[in-house]
């Protein structure tokens, strides 16, 4: 009786063991499991697409980074440069009409008429306002870009997906004649 006692507190006891190693196990898998699932959210990628790049780092597209900041920065430099070729013959053509000698610019004050002065203030000033348009349409174009490919994160491009072309025949029972025709065939 006492061996049978031993044996069966022996096994409750190695039972018990097991049973408290198997629910750590789980816990630890459910944790890992939990890290392993984090969800993607488009809705976060397009929060942080306000900053210029940060749209892309999140979606780990890092090879996207330089096209956005090379877009934006030579953008924001024609900006600069266009902006200040437009004030400086600004500058001048007022200095002119009003007659102040003084603020006229000498390497433009014997070569080009007041006429010329205006049209090329309206020249920079046009290709300016161009850039200024680009540059937001580059801004604009990373954000959308961070979107889709937040939305796309998840998306499947495994070997399974195929798209082939085939030849069929059709056959139409009105006319009953048959019509040779190539099919797209769609596996996914």
């Amino acid at each position: 009786m006492k061996k049978t006692l031993l044996i069966f507190y022996i096994l409750f006891i190695f039972n018990f063991q097991f049973s408290i190693f198997n629910c750590v196990a789980q816990i630890d898998t459910t944790a890992t499991k939990s890290v392993q699932t984090k969800k993607h959210s488009p809705k976060t990628a397009s929060w942080l697409a306000v900053i210029p790049g940060a749209g892309q780092i999140y979606n780990k597209k890092y090879w996207k980074l330089p096209i956005v900041y090379a877009g934006l920065g030579t953008t924001g430099f024609l900006i600069y440069y266009y902006g200040d070729k437009t004030s400086m013959y600004k500058k001048e053509y007022v200095a002119r009409v009003n007659g102040n000698e003084k603020d006229l610019n000498p390497e433009l004050a014997n070569i080009i008429s007041e006429v010329n002065i205006l049209e090329m203030r309206d020249s920079y000033r046009r290709n300016m306002e161009i850039c200024v348009a680009a540059c937001a349409i580059i801004y604009a174009l990373s954000i959308l870009d961070a979107c889709v490919d937040a939305h796309l994160f998840y998306y499947d491009v495994s070997d399974n997906l195929s798209m082939g072309v085939k030849p069929k025949i059709d056959y139409n029972p009105i006319n009953r004649t048959a019509t040779p025709s190539l099919g797209l065939i769609v596996k996914f």
